[in-house]
């Protein structure tokens, strides 16, 4: 049986690859502030409206709602760097790149979280690596 967490890892596989093409396509006539800004708008209208549909209040530690407001500033100038990209390259390579975004994560969560870095893990960050350099060449 598969697991909820693969569906749902599959389900935002399809919907961020359909970001990236309506991002692509969206900044040929905006400007990567303006297109992200747009997009912004629908993402809050559509994450406000399931918070009211649902009620869930927020609720969490202060450090971890800082933590938060972090990601979204993490979130939003990446954006606007992504947007920028594709207003001047390729679709496919400033993508490419920019999905290699998983590698900071399982740095950081081997440096500071004591995830387990194998060397199976190590190989597959090497080829996503590889297969990123060979997309884009």
């Amino acid at each position: 049986m598969t697991s909820i967490s693969i569906v749902l890892a599959v389900g935002a596989l399809l919907l961020f690859g359909g970001w990236a093409v309506a991002a692509g396509v969206a900044t040929r006539s905006l400007t990567p502030v303006n297109a992200v800004l747009l997009s912004y708008v629908a993402s809050l209208g559509i994450v406000g409206s399931y918070v009211l549909a649902t009620r869930r209040p927020i609720v969490g530690s202060r450090v971890d709602v800082v933590f938060a407001l972090l990601s979204g500033a993490f979130l939003a100038v990446g954006t606007i760097s992504f947007y920028a990209g594709l207003t001047h390259g390729n679709m496919a390579i400033v993508s490419a790149i920019a999905a290699l975004y998983f590698v900071i994560p399982a740095i950081v969560g081997v440096l500071y979280f004591d995830a387990a870095l194998t060397p199976t893990n190590v190989v597959g960050l090497l080829l996503a690596v590889i297969a990123v350099v060979l997309v884009a060449s």
